[in-house]
């Protein structure tokens, strides 16, 4: 446990004096949250005030109206503010889409028989960060994931051990310049300031894993309405993302499509009747399902329910089975949890979570927001992880490697040698 404590330094009471705001840019809904932490806890937040506003000019984790979306994040940011009777000016962000990457990265320093110290840390941490190739690309985030004493291998914090080398395992997330710029530059337009970016899959994680999940290992699975996000917990840390183009939109398209409606009343079927158990009971309920007539508008026809899942089952099983593929070509796919927990708006869909166990093969739990005792019954749902972990994050207090790529300048030539790239063997052996 002491390790545990020393590789996560919650940072309790540190943003009691001031609100802290998180945005959340889906591809339905634009969510912001203020809040306080009251000083008791790291999830211990008094939300202040809350803004929803349907998402314009977002899709697949991409702008595609400026002034759209920069006009969505301004009414729900304006929002939050009336309701907390507080003016904000900076905000943890949320990034997804399927162009972000996480690479799993690797290095190794000589200690030379003596005590590890930080600065040994730092400098493996430095020469991991030196491997990376961000040509076009920003680094979000890089999470120590493992360390190696010598021939101990899992180390969580190997400050004030003794050694000879010192080895390490770098997860590293990454984004287009691009689409980081522009994003930055529309919240920058609705007059705020972006206090750190996030990877929104981690944040479901964070917002969503139980402590005990965090720190042992789990499964974090994130079904939005355009992007199905993927985390994996190992060690007490962020380790691995993955994103699949899919979510709960492609549903609702493929039940306008198959019976001939709106995509309004698609989704108002999907959200009423539908549902992704063929064998569940009440499938030979006749339902109202309106259709489109030959002049364009909808007219009241019936269908049976069973008829609605047919249409919604195969689109779910496809989403999962893309995960269940990513996580099989992630490069932690021979040490992953067998913890799952399913969150977002999409998984609230009937029986989701029982595809999810038969294709995944494990144990899947519906998650909600960890503290929605303090979100509240409309805000306290898994539609709503994101934005609670965005909250949350920087109070779990994960360690992030970032800075230490500022050093790889330093150490750079030492992390390119020979020596450096042909070491670790037993992490390729193991992830």
């Amino acid at each position: 446990m002491a390790n545990v404590q020393a590789r996560r330094k919650p940072l309790v009471g540190s943003r009691t004096s001031s609100p802290v705001a998180a945005l959340d840019i889906g591809c339905s809904k634009i969510t912001c949250l203020i809040g306080r932490n009251d000083g008791t806890g790291p999830r211990n937040f008094q939300i202040l005030g809350a803004g929803r506003q349907q998402s314009r000019g977002f899709s697949g984790g991409t702008i595609t109206d400026m002034q759209g979306l920069e006009r969505s994040i301004r009414l729900a940011v304006e929002d939050a503010e009336r309701e907390a009777g507080e003016q904000i000016n900076q905000v943890m962000l949320g990034i997804t889409g399927p162009k972000l990457n996480c690479q799993l990265d690797t290095a190794t320093t000589e200690i030379g028989a003596r005590e590890v110290t930080p600065k040994d840390i730092r400098r493996v941490q430095a020469q991991a960060m030196a491997q990376i190739s961000t040509k076009g690309s920003d680094v979000l985030a890089a999470w120590p994931v493992a360390y190696r004493v010598d021939a101990q291998e899992g180390v969580r914090e190997p400050a004030g051990m003794y050694a000879d080398t010192l080895g390490l395992m770098l997860s590293v997330v990454t984004a287009p310049k691009s689409i980081v710029r522009n994003l930055v530059e529309c919240v920058g337009r609705a007059h705020l300031s972006v206090d750190a970016l996030i990877p929104s899959s981690i944040a479901s994680g964070a917002g969503t894993l139980i402590d005990d999940e965090i720190e042992n290992g789990a499964i974090c699975i994130d079904m939005g309405a355009g992007v199905t996000a993927v985390s994996v917990y190992l060690n007490g840390s962020p380790a691995w993302l993955g994103l699949i183009p899919a979510g709960g939109t492609h549903v609702t398209s493929d039940i306008a499509q198959g019976i001939g409606t709106t995509f309004a009343a698609a989704e108002r079927l999907k959200s009423v009747y539908g549902t992704a158990n063929l064998e569940g009971p009440g499938l030979a309920e006749r339902i109202e399902a309106p259709r489109l007539g030959d002049d364009g508008r909808l007219q009241a026809t019936r269908m049976e329910r069973g008829k609605l899942a047919e249409i919604i089952a195969p689109r779910v099983e496809e989403i999962f089975e893309y995960v269940q593929q990513t996580l099989q070509g992630s490069g932690v796919r021979k040490v992953l949890p067998r913890r799952v927990v399913l969150t977002g708006g999409a998984s609230q869909l009937p029986g989701v979570r029982d595809v999810a166990t038969r294709i995944l093969e494990a144990q899947v739990r519906l998650g909600r927001p960890t503290n929605a005792e303090f979100l509240g019954e409309t805000l306290g749902t898994p539609a709503f992880s994101t934005a609670s972990g965005l909250l949350l994050y920087p109070e779990l207090g994960f360690a992030d490697a970032v800075r230490a790529g500022i050093a790889s300048k330093e150490y750079g030539a030492e992390a390119r040698s020979g020596a450096v790239n042909k070491a670790f063997h037993w992490l390729k052996e193991n992830f």
